[in-house]
């Protein structure tokens, strides 16, 4: 592929042919008009709630607070955020409302992408299309976004100056001054200035590029150590390390239960998903692929600094979800900058370039086109958003569909009494949408929290509303409200059993509809307002969907009916379900869930061989709780061949395989092999997201325990 480097190389001479010529401009075009439309949907991110309520909280009280103001539960606890990003965030709310703040998320997206191609090569500029999903997934309007952005801009600033000597590496400590005020990522471009460190000494080890290296370095060092230093001009100070710290202590749970701090699990099942090039999710794939082959291309060509920096962040992508925004900047500047000059240096890649280069040029451009227009046609239909297991948002600009901005209006409204017991995903909605003596329970903060009340509040979640557990909760907090998400991806399993919490004698139902239910606790103090407002979860309709029209009235109207069907399954109300499935199924069939919860319904009617279906349906999709559905289905008619088929794929594909690892296990047992059995309760006790102080924990563990010991038995018989 025709390509220009920073070492001074360049193509063949003459005059380029036009396929050429346009290469790098017309891929680059292609690739900012797919980050404008990845970027640009609606804002469904749990965080932007406490950022909002945050910035609001500095604007009306002219300070910046170094302790929780937003919960009670960890009200004057220590916490420490950069403030400027929440400021900034608010004051585009009061500017443009929502639809400002999606706008903002899509101009996030294109500037990094932009960055990206800055200075790039084809190769450069075809890795920063393939990195668009992942940029998109980190550009959410949160704080987070700025982090993307700046850490796009130290890589290629730092990388450029690094091959040429030439660039403001001036402005490094103006940047950085800017993003330690506006999100915790800063870190990572100390961690990019050490990198470019870590660059130069590995060249100066080689002699003729020594003299080099070592200049640059010299001229580099005071803006780098300004750069460092600028990172104490925050509120706190050096205090801002803290926070650091204790954000990195909570990393153990979050990587066991909150997906974007998951490790990536490479199996040959997750790696076949490559091929599937429709699918945006591929994307990181794809990008470790590239990173791998840099990383082998710079170890041939001697520079092992390069690819020790590249093996580094292709290490932290795998062990964290998180870490794909960062990765994403270097596989495509650093990476792709290797690449292209492999096809230069490298003999036998040189002489491929000179023989193929026209065709192959010709056949990437088609291929890169191709690529944007049907994943772009995906998005502004909305089918990649409805086809998403866990899909937040949907094209476009404004509020996404399942924020309980009713329920909260509800709860307002109707001055329920405070202490109120929230989901953890509506709780930063929570402190934005609620006047502010309503603190919540828990949010996404996670840090003044703290790991106990994290676990607790899942043992919370298992729990049934009259049980001691919720009483000594709500006795000890003075809890009186609960309001929690019954979104199908958001919210589902708020609570143990919907069904039993309607009927509770402690809590009584005062709000349903198809995004939350609100519970009002039985006291005599508020004995008027239960009498008043508690209603009949079996009476209560959903037949008020949106009504707005187009491709978004249409998704929206999907979201609607796949909730109400969720929810009405929960409540046994198995033919209502069904009602609202078909409605959604006329709307838009390839969604997982809406599969998984048909297999439900024709399973509580009776419908054995249809359920069967739906849920294998729901499994290629890449439904979990499809899966165990139809595992446990195949164990209960002793099935045991296709279980343990059914479990063996799904164990592979899950991101939190733990509670099939378990199945597979008592599966594998039936099967008469214990040996094989073990290995799968070791497994499952390895992938556990489970405490062993929770309720969820101590079930896991018994059931590991008995499994084993059959298993042992079974072996001293034979």
């Amino acid at each position: 592929m025709p390509s220009l480097h920073s070492k001074g190389h360049t193509t063949n001479a003459g005059p380029r042919p036009i396929v050429g010529r346009y290469t790098v401009p017309t891929v680059a075009a292609l690739a900012l008009l797919y980050a404008l439309f990845a970027g640009l949907r609606t804002v469904g991110d749990s965080d932007i709630g406490w950022c909002l309520a945050t910035g609001r909280w500095i604007v009306q009280h002219h300070s910046i607070p170094s302790t929780d103001v937003l919960s009670y539960t960890a009200r004057g606890q220590e916490w420490i955020y950069p403030a400027l990003s929440q400021v900034l965030l608010y004051s585009s709310f009061l500017l443009g409302n929502y639809s400002l703040l999606s706008w903002l998320g899509a101009a996030a997206c294109v500037g990094t992408v932009a960055i990206l191609l800055r200075r790039g090569h084809a190769t450069v500029a075809v890795l920063a299309v393939l990195a668009v999903p992942m940029i998109a997934e980190r550009t959410n309007p949160r704080a987070e976004m700025f982090t993307e952005v700046l850490f796009a801009g130290f890589v290629s600033l730092l990388w450029h100056y690094h091959r040429s000597g030439r660039g403001p590496v001036w402005a490094l400590p103006a940047l950085m001054l800017l993003w330690v005020n506006l999100h915790l990522g800063f870190i990572a471009g100390l961690g990019m200035c050490a990198a470019y460190v870590f660059l130069e000494l590995g060249d100066a080890i080689v002699r003729s590029h020594r003299v080099a290296a070592l200049e640059r370095l010299r001229r580099a060092a005071p803006w780098l150590l300004l750069t460092g230093l600028s990172t104490f001009l925050n509120p706190w100070g050096p205090r801002i390390y803290v926070a650091l710290s204790r954000q990195q202590g909570l990393n153990r749970i979050h990587s066991r239960w909150i997906y974007e701090w998951m490790p990536i699990r490479l199996t040959p099942s997750t790696l076949t998903r490559a091929f599937a090039w429709r699918d945006p999710d591929t994307a990181v794939l794809w990008l470790l692929a590239a990173g791998v082959l840099a990383a082998l291309l710079a170890v041939c060509m001697r520079r092992i600094a390069s690819a020790v920096l590249l093996g580094t962040s292709i290490y932290l992508v795998i062990h964290a979800n998180r870490f794909e925004g960062p990765f994403a900047p270097i596989a495509v500047i650093i990476g792709g900058s290797i690449i292209a000059d492999a096809f230069v240096e490298i003999e036998w890649m040189r002489q491929i370039r000179q023989r193929f280069a026209l065709a192959a040029t010709a056949a990437v451009l088609a291929m890169v086109f191709f690529l944007v227009a049907m994943r772009v046609g995906d998005l502004v239909t909305n089918r990649y958003y409805l086809r998403e297991t866990a899909a937040v948002s949907l094209f476009g600009a404004g509020e996404s569909f399942w924020f309980p901005e009713r329920a909260a209006a509800f709860l307002s409204r109707e001055h329920l009494p405070p202490n109120i017991f929230n989901d953890y995903n509506s709780g930063g909605f929570l402190t934005w949408a609620l006047p502010p003596e309503y603190g919540d329970y828990i949010d996404g903060r996670s840090v003044p929290f703290g790991a106990n009340l994290f676990l607790h509040f899942e043992e919370l979640l298992r729990t049934p509303l009259d049980s001691s557990v919720w009483q000594q909760e709500a006795d000890q907090r003075n809890i009186n409200t609960v309001i929690v998400s019954l979104d199908h991806v958001i919210g589902i399993g708020a609570l143990p059993s919907l069904e039993a919490s309607c009927r509770s004698q402690q809590w009584r139902p005062v709000y349903l509809d198809s995004q939350a239910a609100v519970f009002v606790r039985v006291r005599t103090d508020t004995a008027d307002l239960v009498r008043r407002l508690q209603l009949d979860c079996d009476t209560v309709r959903f037949d008020s969907p949106p009504a707005s029209r187009g491709l978004r009235g249409r998704a929206e109207r999907f979201q609607y009916y796949l909730n109400a069907a969720s929810i009405l399954i929960m409540l046994d109300r198995t033919r209502d379900a069904m009602e609202a499935l078909e409605r959604a199924e006329g709307i838009f069939s390839d969604n997982p869930f809406l599969h998984y919860a048909k297999g439900v319904v024709l399973q509580n009617l009776g419908h054995l061989d249809q359920a069967e279906q739906e849920l294998l349906i729901s499994v290629e999709l890449g439904s979990d709780d499809a899966s165990l559905a139809l595992a446990r289905y195949y164990h209960q008619q002793r099935r045991y061949v296709d279980e343990t088929r059914i479990l063996a794929h799904a164990v592979e594909t899950s991101t939190s395989p733990a509670l099939l690892y378990v199945d597979l296990g008592y599966a594998q047992l039936a099967m008469g092999m214990p040996d094989k059995a073990l290995i799968s309760f070791d497994q499952a006790e390895r992938e556990s997201p489970f405490d062993e102080a929770t309720a969820g924990g101590a079930d896991f563990q018994e059931r590991i325990a008995q499994g084993r010991a059959e298993a042992h038995r079974s072996l001293r018989l034979k």
